[in-house]
């Protein structure tokens, strides 16, 4: 009896053993084959190289307005760790069955509207803006832009998806969906003053609408008007010394083209840019060893990160990291190009548009190439809401790849 107890305890035990074994060589086969580590690699390293530089950039300032070096990277490494974290739980997120619920269109719509209404009675100004929230219980300030980029990828794409490609491509469709873009993006600039975010969501819209246009006519009309606009403002401003009195955003346009004449006030910023960018030369004076972050360079390790680099690793290593932001890119490319569902693709979209967007913007302010819009480096620029916002649209990318890959492995 004993001898056939022990039988059955040892096969148990070796059942439990297969049981396991077998669960643990399945989790790596789908490890293996559902999830993209090429672009979970390059966010990784952009994190990494993020907080590097931030603590680069800030430990002077850190030091001597918080009393520790390490004030803003402890801020931005939390930040990241609670942003990774969100990125793995939206991983794993249904996505269909939650977009398919009734009236969904409407509360992601809503809540891309009404959390910008929360910065007039719950918003505390910072940076002479006011444009955050702080949250209960925690501290930290959050940006509700943010949140109003992310699901008005999420609405459009299902706005977008339910109208069919027809309606899209009409001139009624199109307008329909911009319209409703630019409540949101006109409510960003109205009430936070925050004119970079309201065109980083107009261009987001925009850019969904022409993946999914038959129709590119009107879009290339709309992007010549656009740029006809902005060479009509530029030649007013430069023609007319005093055309910038009194307006703030036609003072930046001045400053950007005759510099020499606000270098300490409006052109400050962008000429101290210039001045780091000219110090690094080919390959940098060394990791720490910036010199125009030292009081002189204003938001150091924010919008103006991307001049601590140039000036620390030269121009080699912000070629460099610029060939690892066009990798994530081009991954996301391949991700939407793989996608058959036209919601998941027109996600992906999104969020590829908005990534490239903000590289592209904020490279541009700190060369000097467009005027100062305040626009912050992904992954790379200080910033709590935006790291952690940017973390669950990658998420939704590397969600979204996995069930391609799912569906592609079942036939």
């Amino acid at each position: 009896m004993a001898n056939t107890k022990t039988g059955k305890q040892n096969k148990v035990v070796s059942m439990n053993s297969r049981t396991w074994k077998d669960s643990a060589d399945s989790f790596k086969e789908y490890l293996e084959t559902d999830i993209d580590f090429n672009l979970v690699f390059i966010v990784l390293f952009l994190i990494g190289f993020g907080l590097l530089m931030v603590y680069s950039a800030s430990s002077y300032i850190a030091l001597r307005d918080h009393g520790s070096s390490a004030y803003f990277f402890k801020k931005q490494i939390t930040a990241d760790v609670l942003g990774l974290f969100c990125m793995v739980v939206t991983l794993f997120i249904p996505i269909k069955r939650i977009i398919n619920l009734p009236h969904i269109k409407k509360m992601l719509y809503i809540v891309a509207i009404g959390v910008i209404f929360l910065v007039i009675p719950f918003g505390i100004e910072s940076h002479g803006a006011r444009r955050w929230i702080q949250v209960p219980f925690i501290g930290g300030n959050l940006q509700p832009a943010e949140i109003t980029k992310l699901f008005m990828i999420l609405f459009l794409a299902a706005m977008i998806n339910a109208m069919g490609n027809a309606y899209i491509s009409s001139w009624k469709g199109f307008g329909f969906c911009m319209g409703l873009t630019c409540v949101a993006s006109g409510l960003l600039y109205t009430i936070t003053d925050n004119l970079s975010s309201a065109l980083i969501v107009f261009c987001i819209a925009f850019v969904m609408c022409f993946v999914a246009s038959s129709d590119f006519k009107k879009y290339l009309f709309f992007v010549a008007a656009g740029l006809a606009a902005a060479a009509g403002i530029i030649a007013y401003v430069s023609s007319n010394d005093s055309a910038s009195e009194g307006s703030f955003r036609l003072t930046r346009i001045s400053s950007w083209l005759h510099p020499e004449n606000s270098t300490e006030t409006s052109a400050h910023q962008m000429l101290q840019g210039l001045y780091a960018i000219g110090n690094g030369g080919w390959f940098g004076r060394g990791l720490g060893q910036s010199v125009q972050k030292i009081t002189v360079l204003p938001e150091p390790h924010n919008d103006m990160i991307f001049a601590v680099i140039c000036e620390e690793l030269g121009i080699i290593g912000a070629i460099s990291l610029m060939i690892m932001f066009a990798l994530m890119i081009y991954r996301m490319l391949l991700i939407a190009r793989n996608t058959k569902d036209r919601f998941n693709f027109l996600v992906v979209t999104g969020v590829m548009a908005h990534f490239a967007i903000q590289v592209v913007l904020n490279i541009a302010v700190v060369t000097g190439s467009i005027p100062n819009t305040g626009v912050s480096l992904p992954f790379i620029s200080y910033g709590g809401s935006s790291a952690l916002f940017l973390l669950i649209e990658v998420g939704l990318v590397l969600n979204i790849d996995r069930v391609n890959r799912a569906e592609s492995r079942r036939g």
